[in-house]
């Protein structure tokens, strides 16, 4: 994938803090869809279908437990971040540890929703 001057992932972080700008959503979602063409020839069902997977074996049973709402919170900012296709499986138990260090998966669902303004 190109790179912009600056990572997804930061990005990203400041959309969750809300400290993100217009251009930053511009660039973050400008920055997806190329994910999307770049690393799944556009096929968006099987992206987010193996972030699915790759983020339910990295949190195991925990994980498979939680709320349909909220693992489709965290499917959809897994992916909102672009990981690579060659790591996945990597990159998901990164992200498990980063969201059990940062208040857990039930927390951070809940300010994806509350972003996205979905109800709670």
């Amino acid at each position: 994938m190109a790179r912009t001057r600056e990572p997804q992932s930061a990005i990203v972080n400041r959309l969750l803090k809300g400290k993100a700008t217009k251009d930053d959503s511009t660039t973050a979602q400008a920055n997806f869809l190329l994910w999307l063409r770049q690393e799944w020839g556009g096929d968006g069902d099987r992206a987010l279908a193996s972030c699915l997977d790759v983020l339910t074996e990295a949190g195991g049973e925990e994980w498979r437990a939680l709320p349909e709402r909220d693992l489709s919170a965290h499917v959809w900012l897994f992916s909102f971040s672009c990981p690579g296709r060659d790591d996945l499986p990597g990159q998901a138990r990164n992200w498990v540890t980063a969201v059990r260090a940062n208040g857990g998966a039930p927390a951070i669902a809940r300010l994806v929703r509350h972003l996205r303004g979905q109800p709670e």
